[in-house]
């Protein structure tokens, strides 16, 4: 599985430590699993079966890390290389796109390429 680069981690924690405090930021390392994933599985409990509300929990928090490098980027853009931001980009593209799709599809909603051109 692709990784952001300790560097660059090591950057988007810093931002984060400061905006929300050092205790808060550790758990958006790509290594630590996501605190929320059990509240999403609760959260659409009524309108899953448990284990693919788990699963779609799963889904939807494994990639804390590379979500944590985007909204640092977009908070603070000024603070990255471009070299960062390619890094960070690639690994994004790897890893979050194939759980959110997994995650839809968990959900019943089609996956379609709405951006495709016929």
């Amino acid at each position: 599985m692709p990784y952001i680069p300790d560097m660059l981690d090591e950057k988007v924690q810093a931002i984060f430590s400061e905006i929300a405090g050092a205790e808060r930021a550790k758990w958006l390392h790509g290594d630590v699993p996501s605190r929320v994933m059990e509240q999403i599985a609760q959260a659409i409990s009524s309108e899953h079966p448990p284990e693919v509300a788990g699963e779609i929990g799963f889904h939807l928090g494994d990639w804390q890390g590379d979500a944590a490098f985007l909204v640092a980027l977009h908070l603070f853009p000024e603070r990255f290389t471009l070299e960062e931001i390619r890094d960070g980009v690639r690994a994004f593209l790897i890893h979050a796109p194939q759980h959110i799709i997994a995650a839809a599809r968990l959900a019943g909603n089609s996956i379609d390429d709405v951006f495709r051109e016929a």
